[in-house]
This record gives C-alpha cells, sequence and structure tokens, in this order.
C-alpha cells in the first residue's frame, strides 16, 4: 500500500488512494476495511446507553432531526481484528433500529452487514470526511468519516467513524488535504 503510481507526473500514492475511497465511498466501510486489511472484522460495543439530545454530538442532533427534550440510543463501538487490534472506533445514535438489526449491544456483526444480511436496502449520505484526532487520549492524527444511514422502513442511524492510523494512513501532501486537519478531504464533504 505505499507504492506511488508509475508514469504520472504528479502521481498519487496508492495510501492516499485507498483512503480516498474509504472515506468517499457510500457503501459498506466494513466491507471495504476487511478487503484492505484482507481480514474479517467484529464489533466491540464499549458503551451503549439512551441520552439526551444534549449529550449528542450537534451534526448527529441536526441530521437526525431531533428536537430538544429528546433522548436517542448513542452507540460507541470498535472494530477488531481475529487478534483483537482496534481499526476503528465508532459512534452510532438512533432512536429506533431498522428492520434487520436488533440494536442490541450484545450484536458482535458489524451494523452494515447485518443490515445486508437481513436484506434491508440502505442508502448512505456522508456528511462530512477528513482528518481528526485519533481517540485514544493523544494527539495522533486520523481519518474519519460521518454520514447518516436511510433505511427503507424510513428509521435512520447517524454514525461517525474514527479509522486507526496504524491502519488507515492521511494521505499527507495529498491534494486537497490539510495536514494540519483543519479540512476536510473533499471541502464539499462538511456537514452543515
Amino acid at each position: 500500500m505505499s507504492g506511488v503510481q508509475s508514469g504520472t507526473e504528479g502521481a498519487v500514492p496508492l495510501v492516499a488512494r485507498a483512503t480516498r475511497m474509504l472515506l468517499s465511498s457510500d457503501g459498506s466501510t466494513t466491507l471495504l476495511l476487511e478487503a484492505l486489511l484482507d481480514t474479517r472484522l467484529a464489533v466491540h460495543v464499549e458503551d451503549q446507553s439512551t441520552v439526551p439530545v444534549g449529550q449528542l454530538p450537534p451534526t448527529a442532533v441536526t441530521a437526525l432531526g431531533l428536537r430538544p427534550g429528546a433522548a436517542a440510543v448513542r452507540r460507541a463501538s470498535a472494530l477488531l481484528t481475529p487478534e483483537g487490534a482496534v481499526v476503528s472506533r465508532n459512534t452510532v445514535v438512533f432512536t429506533a433500529p431498522p428492520g434487520g438489526w436488533s440494536g442490541s449491544a450484545s450484536d458482535a456483526a458489524p451494523l452494515g452487514k447485518r443490515l445486508r444480511q437481513h436484506g434491508t436496502r440502505q442508502h448512505r449520505e456522508i456528511l462530512s470526511s477528513g482528518a481528526a484526532v485519533w481517540p485514544d487520549h493523544g494527539e495522533r492524527r486520523c481519518a474519519y468519516k460521518e454520514y447518516v444511514i436511510t433505511c427503507d422502513d424510513s428509521a435512520r442511524l447517524y454514525v461517525r467513524e474514527h479509522f486507526s492510523p496504524e491502519y488507515v494512513h492521511l494521505p499527507d501532501g495529498s491534494p486537497g488535504f490539510d495536514p494540519a486537519g483543519a479540512g476536510d478531504l473533499d471541502p464539499l464533504r462538511r456537514a452543515g
């Protein structure tokens, strides 16, 4: 993944291309990560509870159309390799689980794969993507993506994924990428 396409002026490193594909895809992130890492991933739910709107990310509140005084389920999870290494840390916010997914904290299948397994049609709208701080209480930078999943039964889920810098590398020096992390990989994808 560290190669550079040869024979092209201003070639973009393959690592940057893989990250850009991951962040711009409106399909299953888990399937892309599994293909990138050539391994199966499982979910470990770290915390799941119903919280008032004031404790939710503002982008989630806006994207889901939540009103003051409302509450929603906030689920914090990690995608893990079979060896237990963290590939991503994720936040999912929902008011009711869509058909085909119980919403249970004990379900170890990744959300998108569970929905697909039950034939639940879904549409993903990317709200923003770019660079953030990896949530390990350090200052390492990581790639992130946030989006809304709308299912065929009208259930909506907000998802924010932070990708481990050990597995998903930031495309430093790539066109359109701010290495200071102030901007998105694509300014048009910023949440409104």
